[in-house]
């Protein structure tokens, strides 16, 4: 996900990194995923698609479901 400008800041400078998001879990399976987005190198504000958004909530709702079923 490419981003032009920062929108918590303005920075223009936001470059395209490998990010590491938290998932929400009451298991141990998994802690974080990595996703590629953008994070803004001067305040850390980080983006990512609402297609890799959907796809840890899929994962948290997947582990939210196996716990309840252990």
């Amino acid at each position: 996900m490419a981003m032009k400008i920062c929108v918590v800041c303005g920075c223009r400078d936001v470059p395209t990194v490998d990010l590491d998001i938290p998932v929400k879990s009451n298991t141990d399976l998994l802690k974080s995923v990595k996703v590629t987005g953008s994070k803004c190198s001067k305040c850390g504000e980080e983006y990512i698609s609402g297609k890799e958004l959907q796809a840890i909530e899929q994962i948290e709702k997947a582990l939210k479901e196996l716990a309840v079923g252990a």
